[in-house]
């Protein structure tokens, strides 16, 4: 795609005399994005409810305030997401919407219902045909398959097999269904670097896959367990748990951009975006804790390509500082952010592949509204 794709930046610092949610629907209604959609279109709001325990979320009352323009564009909205791999507060739909409530997000505070998209145990599927590198058949959690419109709403923070995660990991690890999650998952077994592990046991406990065991000098992985989920590389607090090699990085990161590729194909390409970068943490919201931001808050980003929305959104946290407070702080202004947090992952795989399979452009026009 030789174009550049349009961006639209709500820029939260930039002095205004109105308040954010002000600041938010004239946005929705100046992008003109919502336009897209038909009269009584089932629209997905496709959004992460953060996992129990989290803090860092986007906050249902932005979501209130997407729901109410949705609403005026003639769309029947819904909140939803799929069930976790991992075995914690939203493996299945009864704890997963018990979570969405304790954090907030409910019919009241937000004016639309909560369906888990892929049912009870994350079984609720439909598949598509594809022909991509890695993947031939995708499974579809049920409630994005039979949508008519979906509005991805990601809160963007840096990921540890990601580098980051924003609106193409919301839609194409957010919208499969578990089966969909393990094959992305599937062929990653973490590495270790056995000088750095303490013998805590926290990546044994977090590991519901028996994939883990206590040796003499340090933990070690039983690899015809592990599913790759990497929820142990998220629980070690000492860097001893890491993505092992480059090209299993690579691989997962592919597989989502041909999830993603699937989706939008299904789709008609009936979907825009919008990250908010605030809140920008070292961890995704799938993590039971919040760490300290380690940027400041930049503002929201709205477009109709994923691969632009999320190029843009890497630009503009690294040309913003570097908290101090942060853990991984460092001095300089030109420092990869993403890289510093998981020095063993490249974020650039899925933004060059998603170049390469025609789902977006790599170069952007960000206008400031």
């Amino acid at each position: 795609m030789g174009n550049k794709s349009n961006v639209f930046f709500l820029d939260i610092n930039k002095k205004a005399n109105r308040h954010l949610m002000d600041s938010l629907e004239k946005a929705l209604d100046g992008t003109k994005l919502l336009k897209k959609i038909s009269n009584s279109d089932k629209t997905a709001i496709k959004i992460h409810f953060g996992e129990r325990g989290n803090s860092s979320y986007i906050r249902p009352v932005f979501v209130r305030k997407i729901v109410e323009k949705i609403k005026e564009y003639g769309g029947v909205p819904f909140l939803t997401d799929s069930n976790t791999l991992y075995h914690r507060k939203r493996h299945n739909a009864i704890d997963h919407m018990i979570t969405a409530a304790t954090n907030g997000f409910t019919f009241e505070s937000t004016g639309a219902p909560i369906i888990i998209a892929d049912g009870l145990t994350g079984k609720d599927y439909e598949i598509i045909k594809i022909g991509g590198k890695h993947l031939k058949e995708l499974y579809i959690a049920s409630s994005i398959y039979n949508s008519d419109f979906i509005v991805a709403v990601s809160h963007f923070t840096a990921h540890p097999l990601g580098g980051f995660g924003g609106a193409i990991k919301n839609i194409a690890m957010g919208g499969s269904a578990v089966r969909g999650k393990f094959q992305q998952h599937s062929e990653f077994v973490p590495g270790l670097k056995k000088e750095l592990c303490k013998l805590c046991g926290s990546c044994i406990e977090a590991c519901n896959y028996n994939a883990i065991r206590k040796g003499k000098d340090s933990i070690y992985f039983i690899s015809e367990n592990c599913v790759g989920c990497g929820e142990c590389i998220t629980e070690c607090n000492y860097g001893a748990i890491h993505p092992k090699f480059k090209k299993e990085v690579k691989k997962l990161q592919e597989k989502m951009i041909e999830y993603l590729m699937g989706i939008k194909k299904q789709k008609n390409n009936k979907m825009i975006y919008i990250n908010f970068l605030m809140n920008i943490t070292p961890h995704c919201d799938c993590t039971s804790f919040s760490e300290t931001a380690f940027v400041p808050d930049i503002g929201i980003l709205f477009s109709n390509d994923p691969i632009a929305i999320d190029k843009a959104s890497v630009d503009l946290v690294n040309s913003s500082p570097f908290n101090p407070q942060s853990t991984f702080y460092q001095e300089g202004n030109s420092i990869d952010k993403f890289r510093a947090i998981n020095k063993e992952t490249d974020w650039n795989y899925q933004i060059d592949y998603g170049v390469k399979l025609g789902l977006g452009n790599k170069s952007y026009k960000l206008s400031r509204i």
